[in-house]
């Protein structure tokens, strides 16, 4: 699903109160990114479209008469179309990726996001990114070295992530938006805090939710 999509206008609108919310009590900069996906993915559908004109070319070589070799290509190619077109359902196209490709394909996505959205240029470092993959169903927290310094060691944005994956993990939208809206809030209370809003906490970043379709 596009975030375009997931997100329409008042579930943005309702997400970015409850950024303004969350950064009234914090010198923290929250940003939210929603990205359709990391990567094309395109080796899922060869993958799948190569086992499965494997499997048709054995079953007609198994179960049917003798044909003649342009059928069996024919078949083949079939095969491989209908493969390439299955794998562009996300459900499907989830079942067939690799982990840790999909695991080093968020990360560098959400660097990129950290980055391009000036999250790396507020005065005393203290944006923080909320990246989500739709696709992946991920969701990355990367906070920048102004929070670092003020968490507890063993203190993690475990919780956050917990919120927003399980609400896209439900399926619906209106689960996705009340799991992102609980995991800003969440992110809000923790950087609360431990980064509290000082007297004079300008609005460094904007509160629009960030859409890569």
């Amino acid at each position: 699903m596009r975030p375009g999509k997931l997100l329409d206008p008042a579930a943005q609108l309702r997400l970015e109160a409850a950024v303004l919310e969350a950064e009234r009590h914090t010198a923290g900069e929250i940003v939210v990114v929603v990205a359709r996906a990391c990567d094309e993915y395109g080796s899922a559908g060869w993958r799948l479209g190569v086992s499965l004109a494997a499997l048709v070319f054995a079953g007609l070589l198994a179960f049917a008469p003798p044909l003649a070799g342009w059928i069996y290509l024919a078949a083949q190619a079939a095969a491989l179309a209908a493969a390439h077109a299955v794998a562009r359902i996300d459900a499907v196209r989830r079942l067939l990726l690799a982990q840790p490709l999909v695991l080093a394909r968020v990360a560098e996505r959400a660097r990129h996001a950290f980055v391009a959205n000036g999250l790396a240029g507020t005065q005393q470092r203290t944006g923080i990114l909320l990246f989500v993959a739709l696709l992946e169903r991920r969701v990355v927290v990367l906070a920048d070295e102004g929070i670092h310094r003020a968490l507890d060691p063993n203190e993690s944005w475990q919780q956050v992530v917990d919120l927003a994956v399980g609400g896209l993990r439900r399926g619906g939208a209106a689960d996705a938006v009340n799991g992102l809206e609980a995991a800003i809030r969440r992110c809000g209370e923790i950087l609360a805090r431990h980064v509290p809003a000082p007297d004079r906490n300008p609005d460094e970043l904007s509160n629009r939710i960030v859409l890569e379709d």
